[in-house]
């Protein structure tokens, strides 16, 4: 309001999410608000039930106040017929039986196990939704951290794919650059021609059945191998997502499986000196036996290509 201090405004501008944050034990309910308070359950019914509260006259009207009579004393500026009939019965099923005692009402701080508030409290529940969960199995990754930040960005949906660039209303062509489907992270990682290539190339060298998806490769895709086997394999398949979309990036029309798995392999040879020295020649091993792999398979369903170094390097270049 104008003229409250600076204090009270800031104090206002957070009301609604201490309010969120904790819930009113049972007393004479004349301090809880029968429709914007979590006093019966975790969520207050104003969410519960948003067509009833956006029809009835007094929004702020406390428990006492509703449930001091029989009917209950509320007041809808419409009649209520269909759904919201159905809704208000369920309402009244719920508060019929509460039953009010002489003490006043306590408010609980859920966010803490004795109930007490604490500003320290308020400030973690706040922040968390915007911080990063440490606890994700991306951040255990050995991988550059910006190759983790793209990763975990991947895994939130965010990437900016043509889909997600439409949304903040780029007017280009949605289609992906590798083939005539509209892109997509789904699409682009793991349903367009190129990457169903790359898994088919990565399951012949290794015999590991690829992921479904972004989400499924970091919750139960490699479940009940060892941790360290399992992020090394996690390491390659980031180097896959990587190249793909450096590759995508380039706008290369032309982009070839065999470009997107060479320089995959040079990526992964590069983070493995970030793996401890004796593990390091097992990943270039896996790395060479899914280069050669990746050749013999493709030339074998008629491709031909030729070598070349390119930006520290190698390149396969090949045509059907």
């Amino acid at each position: 309001m104008p003229g409250d201090s600076h204090f009270w405004s800031s104090l206002m501008k957070v009301k609604n999410d201490f309010l969120r944050m904790g819930k009113f034990m049972v007393g004479d309910r004349s301090q809880t608000r029968f429709w914007v308070d979590a006093w019966l359950e975790t969520t207050p019914f104003k969410l519960q039930y948003p067509d009833l509260y956006n029809i009835v006259r007094k929004k702020s009207a406390t428990v006492s106040t509703v449930l001091r009579s029989n009917p209950l004393n509320v007041a809808f500026r419409r009649s209520l017929v269909g759904n919201n009939l159905q809704a208000w019965l369920h309402l009244v099923a719920k508060v019929v039986n509460v039953q009010l005692t002489d003490q006043k009402d306590t408010f609980l701080w859920t966010p803490k196990q004795n109930s007490q508030f604490t500003v320290r409290s308020m400030y973690r529940a706040l922040v968390a939704p915007l911080a990063v969960p440490y606890n994700n199995i991306i951040w255990k990754l050995k991988l550059p951290l910006k190759i983790k930040v793209f990763m975990w960005y991947l895994q939130k949906g965010v990437v900016l794919t043509k889909d997600n660039l439409a949304r903040r209303q780029w007017k280009g062509s949605i289609k992906c650059c590798f083939c005539n489907f509209d892109e997509t992270i789904q699409h682009l990682f793991f349903d367009c021609q190129l990457a169903r290539i790359i898994r088919r190339i990565v399951h012949v060298s290794f015999n590991i059945t690829p992921p479904m998806n972004i989400l499924h490769m970091f919750n139960g895709w490699l479940i009940g191998l060892n941790k360290k086997l399992m992020y090394k394999i996690l390491v390659g398949a980031s180097a896959v997502c990587w190249a793909i979309w450096l590759s995508r990036n380039d706008i290369v029309l032309t982009a070839t499986p065999l470009q997107v798995i060479f320089r995959g392999t040079h990526w992964i040879c590069f983070w493995a000196l970030l793996q401890k020295e004796n593990e390091r020649p097992q990943v270039t091993l896996g790395c060479r036996v899914l280069e050669t792999t990746a050749m013999e398979f493709l030339a074998s369903n008629g491709w031909s290509f030729s070598y070349r170094i390119s930006n520290g390097y190698f390149c396969a270049w090949f045509s059907n």
